[in-house]
């Protein structure tokens, strides 16, 4: 069983990408999502991580389009384990043994895709290949989407298009993410709402949005 982490990011997404990148475990494999590019192609390097481009814009949806691409062209193993998250996150500490713990535990069960806090915020969790597959054909003919789209579909997970609707085995880890409060993160210039995940240690940071213009157009 092979694991990487699939990030989701545009290229002006750079100076938040590199403060996750830093904190990536050592041992962990690492796939990059870039999504609004000219093409769909894929590209190994000598460090082992991956990068995809994707013509769509789908924010963290696009995780399911790229990740698919790397399974259907079987240069990942086909019974690999994913941790699907976004650009915007920074793992604190002891995230690889307790991302491998959830793995045992989940491995040789039928769960396709493991929610990481009780409610699924943020789409961010642990999945497989036939979860991946339920996404990639709801997601595969949509070009872009907007901010307000992407966060009806985490919160709404009757709408066909949440991938907490999907015909697949959900798990959902009995914990709540703890809200922090608001940081100056990013050379302490952006100030961000803060979300522990403390099923695996990781930070989300983000921006309340309640209209499309609200969201920050960089980190």
């Amino acid at each position: 069983m092979t694991f990487y982490v699939s990030i989701t990011t545009i290229k002006k997404y750079k100076q938040a990408l590199d403060v996750l990148l830093s904190s990536l475990p050592k041992e962990w494999k690492y796939i990059l999502i870039y999504q609004n590019e000219e093409k769909n192609s894929y590209k190994i390097f000598q460090n082992g991580h991956i990068e995809v481009t994707i013509k769509q814009n789908l924010h963290d949806y696009g995780n399911w389009v790229g990740v698919h691409l790397l399974l259907l062209n079987n240069i990942v193993p086909k019974d690999s384990w994913f941790l699907f998250i976004h650009d915007t996150c920074k793992f604190i500490n002891n995230s690889a043994k307790l991302t491998q713990d959830l793995i045992d535990t989940y491995d040789k069960t039928n769960k396709d895709v493991i929610w990481l806090c009780n409610n699924g915020q943020c789409n961010i969790c642990l999945i497989r290949k036939n979860a991946i597959e339920k996404g990639y054909e709801v997601y595969k003919h949509i070009q872009s989407m907007t901010k307000m789209q992407t966060i009806e579909y985490e919160w709404q997970h009757t709408n066909p298009l949440s991938p907490k609707s999907f015909k697949v085995n959900h798990a959902f880890i009995d914990t709540p993410t703890i809200h922090l409060g608001k940081r100056f993160v990013y050379n302490n210039v952006n100030n961000r709402d803060v979300l522990l995940y403390s099923s695996i240690n990781m930070e989300k940071y983000f921006y309340y949005t309640i209209t499309e213009s609200d969201h920050p157009i960089m980190p």
